[in-house]
C-alpha cells in the first residue's frame, strides 16, 4: 500500500505542477476529480472545511432531522466495530455539509484541525477530491486514500464514503468513515456501503409506516380542511372518495364523482396510467386539465395504499394548484431575497438619496429601472426593495439575460410544454414569469437582451400573461418587474440596439446606483464592515488597517466598485498575519500608486506658476473637494471672511 502511496503521490506532484498523470498508475474516477478541482482553481496546499454560523447549521439540522435520528444507531454501531482505530464515522446532507460525527478523542483532535466538524462544508468544490464531496458527484460508494486526495493536508488520510438515498432515489446524505492513512482497508468501505443500505430501508420503513398511519387515520374532517385536492382511488382507478377541495377546483359533485373512472375526472394523464399499470407513483408531476373553458395545471403526487401481504390496494393522488407550490419552487431553486436597504452600507448623500428613493416606491406596482457600474449593489437594490413591498413574503426571483444563450432565454422565460422541441422535458417546464407569478421577477442585465426577445417581454408587460412554447391558451401572471444594467439604455435606444417602447415601459422608476469614487466618504463603514465579516467566517481577529492604507483606498478610483473593494479587503485579510492590514497587503496597483505620487510630489517636478495663478487654482479645488463653505476655508487655513474675499477677487463661484 505504501509503495502504491508513493507511485500516486508522484503522479499527484506531476499533475499539480504540469498537469499531466499516468492513467495507468492513478485511478479514472481520481483523474476525473482531480481535473474537477483545478477546474474550480483550488489551492492543492490547503484543505479545510469552510463553516458556516451556528443559526445556519441549526437550520440544516432541523431540515435534515429524520437523516439525523435515523442514522445515529447505525453511525454508534459502526465506531463500535472500529473501537481504537482512531476512526471518525461521518454523517453529511447531500450538499456535503457535515451534520454528525462521532470518533474516539484522538481522531476528533485530528479532525478538527481541518475542520472535519459540524458545520463544515466537504464538498470537492471546497476541498478537493475526498470521499464525501467526490462520492456526490458520481453518487456512488468511494474510497480515496492517501494521495489520492487533491488536497496535499489531507495526503496522510483514508476516507470511505456510500450515498443515502431517500425511497424515490434522491440522494439526502452521505455516510463516511475517515482515518489515518496507514490504517486503510478495503473492507471498510463495505462496512460503509451495508450501514447505508441500513439506514434507507429503515427510512423506506419509516415513510411507508407514516403513509399507512396518515391513510388509517385521515378522516373526512381533516381531508376536507386541506387545501389541497385529495383523489381517493382503487388498485382499478375507480374514484372511491374526493374532498372539498378536489371538489372545487374541478366543478364535480362529491357523491356523483365516486365510483366514476379517475380518467372522467381529471382526463388522461401519463403519470396515472403508469401506476396503475405499473403500481409506480410520482412526486410533483405537472399536469394540465380543461374544466369551464379554462385550462388548470396543478402539480401532483400519489401515494400508494397497501394491503397487509404489502400489495397495493389504491392510491391517492394528492393536487396542488401551482401558486402553491411557488414558495417551494423558490426555495428549491436557492432564489431568495436575502438584502433589506439596512444592508446596503453607507451614509454617503447620493446613496441615501437613492436608498430613499427605493424605499418609496417599494409598495408601488410600478417597474423599477435600475442602472449601475457592475459593483455598485444592483441587485442588492432589487432584493431591498422586493422586502419592503407587500410581495415580501412571496417569491423573488433573478434570471441574468446575459448569461443565458439566446436559444434558451424564452424558454427559461416563459417555460414550454412537454415535446414543443427537440430535448424538452416530457412534462414541459413552466418559466420564471409562473414561477414568480404573485412575486418580483428581476430582469439582470436587461440591457443585453436580444431585440426579437425584447418584443416578447414587451408583449408580456402590457398583457400580463404568457404562453408556453408550443403552448395554445395564454397564462395570466402577476409579477412585479425590476430590471437592472450597467449600460445607459436612452444610448442604446438611440443606437438602434434596444426598443424605446419596451424602454419607456421598464423606465417608470429609475434608480441609478452611485459609483464607489463617487461616494468614497463611505470607504471606512464598508471596510469595517467587510473585515467585521471576514472575521465572522474565517475566525480570524483582524484589528483594523493602518491610516494609510485608508488614504491610499479613498484616492484609489475603483472601477469594480463595492464588489473589488470587498475582494482587495479579503484578499489583504488573508495575507495578514498580526491582525493589521498595511499597503504591503494591497493589490501590486495600490503600491504602484503610492511610488506614483511619491513621484509627483517631488518639488522638482512640480510647476512653475504664478503665485496668484497658483492661488485661484488652490481656491477652485478646495470649492470643488468640500462640502461647505467653512470646511473648505479650514482646508486653505483661513478664516470664512478672508475665504470670500479671495473668492471675490477671483470672480469665482461658490
Amino acid at each position: 500500500m505504501q509503495v502504491k502511496n508513493k507511485t500516486i503521490k508522484n503522479e499527484w506532484e506531476k499533475f499539480v505542477k504540469e498537469d499531466e498523470v499516468d492513467k495507468n498508475k492513478v485511478r479514472d474516477v481520481i483523474i476525473e476529480s482531480w481535473q474537477r478541482c483545478k477546474n474550480y482553481n483550488l489551492d492543492p496546499y490547503t484543505g479545510k472545511g469552510n463553516l458556516v454560523a451556528d443559526n445556519k447549521l441549526d437550520r440544516i439540522k432541523k431540515q435534515n432531522q429524520q437523516l439525523i435520528e435515523t442514522a445515529e444507531p447505525f453511525m454508534r454501531e459502526l465506531a463500535e466495530l472500529v473501537k481504537d482505530s482512531h476512526i471518525v464515522v461521518v454523517l453529511t446532507d447531500a450538499k456535503a455539509m457535515i451534520l454528525k460525527t462521532i470518533g474516539d478523542e484522538k481522531i476528533m483532535h485530528n479532525a478538527n484541525q481541518l475542520r472535519f466538524i459540524p458545520g463544515s462544508y466537504w464538498s470537492e468544490e471546497k476541498v478537493g477530491t475526498n470521499a464525501i464531496g467526490s462520492a456526490i458527484e458520481i453518487d456512488k460508494a468511494m474510497q480515496v486514500n492517501g494521495s489520492e486526495h487533491y488536497c496535499k493536508q489531507h495526503h496522510t488520510w483514508t476516507c470511505s464514503a456510500a450515498p443515502i438515498h431517500s425511497p424515490e432515489g434522491e440522494l439526502i446524505g452521505i455516510l463516511d468513515m475517515s482515518g489515518p492513512f496507514k490504517r486503510a482497508h478495503p473492507h471498510t468501505l463495505g462496512m460503509v456501503v451495508a450501514a447505508a443500505k441500513s439506514i434507507e430501508n429503515q427510512i423506506s420503513l419509516i415513510e411507508t409506516n407514516k403513509e399507512l398511519r396518515i391513510a388509517n387515520k385521515f378522516s373526512s374532517a381533516v381531508f376536507n380542511s386541506m387545501s389541497e385536492g385529495l383523489i381517493s382511488i382503487d388498485k382499478f382507478g375507480k374514484v372511491i372518495w374526493i374532498n372539498k377541495a378536489a371538489s372545487k377546483m374541478f366543478g364535480i359533485d362529491r357523491d356523483s364523482a365516486k365510483d366514476k373512472d379517475i380518467k372522467e375526472v381529471i382526463g388522461e394523464q401519463t403519470a396515472v396510467e403508469k401506476m396503475l399499470s405499473n403500481h409506480q407513483i410520482f412526486n410533483d408531476e405537472d399536469i394540465s386539465i380543461y374544466r369551464n373553458k379554462e385550462r388548470l395545471y396543478l402539480n401532483a403526487s400519489a401515494r400508494m395504499l397497501l394491503n397487509k401481504s404489502g400489495i397495493a390496494d389504491g392510491f391517492i393522488i394528492i393536487l396542488r394548484k401551482m401558486k402553491a407550490v411557488k414558495k417551494m419552487v423558490n426555495r428549491m431553486a436557492g432564489s431568495e431575497a436575502r438584502f433589506c436597504f439596512g444592508d446596503i452600507i453607507g451614509d454617503n448623500r447620493y446613496l441615501e438619496k437613492v436608498k430613499e428613493l427605493g424605499r418609496r416606491i417599494s409598495n408601488s406596482e410600478a417597474t423599477v429601472l435600475i442602472e449601475g457600474e457592475s459593483g455598485t449593489g444592483k441587485e442588492m437594490m432589487a432584493q431591498a426593495i422586493h422586502n419592503a413591498s407587500l410581495r415580501r413574503e412571496r417569491v423573488f426571483l433573478s434570471i441574468n439575460c446575459a448569461a443565458i444563450p439566446q436559444s434558451l432565454l424564452e424558454s427559461e422565460l416563459f417555460g414550454y410544454e412537454g415535446g414543443s422541441f427537440t430535448g424538452a422535458r416530457e412534462k414541459g417546464r413552466p418559466g420564471k414569469f409562473e414561477l414568480a407569478s404573485g412575486g418580483t421577477l428581476l430582469l439582470d442585465e436587461i440591457g443585453e437582451m436580444p431585440l426579437n426577445m425584447q418584443a416578447s417581454l414587451l408583449r408580456v408587460l402590457q398583457e400580463r400573461e404568457i404562453n408556453r412554447i408550443g403552448g395554445l391558451e395564454p397564462i395570466q401572471v402577476d409579477v412585479r418587474i425590476l430590471a437592472s444594467t450597467n449600460k445607459d439604455l436612452e444610448k442604446e435606444v438611440r443606437k438602434g440596439n434596444f426598443r424605446k417602447d419596451l424602454f419607456f415601459r421598464l423606465n417608470t422608476v429609475k434608480i441609478k446606483m452611485p459609483a464607489l469614487r463617487k461616494r468614497l466618504d463611505d470607504i471606512e463603514k464598508l471596510v469595517e464592515h467587510f473585515i467585521f465579516i471576514l472575521n465572522q467566517k474565517s475566525n480570524q481577529n483582524i484589528h483594523g488597517l493602518e491610516e494609510e492604507v485608508l488614504d491610499l483606498l479613498k484616492e484609489y478610483d475603483w472601477p469594480g466598485n463595492v464588489r473589488e473593494l470587498e475582494n482587495v479587503i479579503e484578499r489583504a485579510v488573508l495575507l495578514t498575519e498580526d491582525g493589521y492590514i498595511r499597503i504591503e497587503h494591497l493589490p501590486e496597483e495600490f503600491r504602484k500608486s503610492v511610488a506614483e505620487e511619491e513621484k509627483r510630489i517631488d518639488s522638482n517636478s512640480l510647476p512653475l506658476l504664478k503665485l496668484k495663478d497658483m492661488e485661484k487654482l488652490m481656491l477652485e479645488h478646495s470649492i470643488q473637494e468640500s462640502k461647505t463653505i467653512t470646511e473648505a476655508a479650514k482646508t486653505l487655513g483661513v478664516s470664512r471672511s478672508t475665504f470670500y474675499r479671495k473668492v471675490d477677487k477671483f470672480n469665482l463661484k461658490i
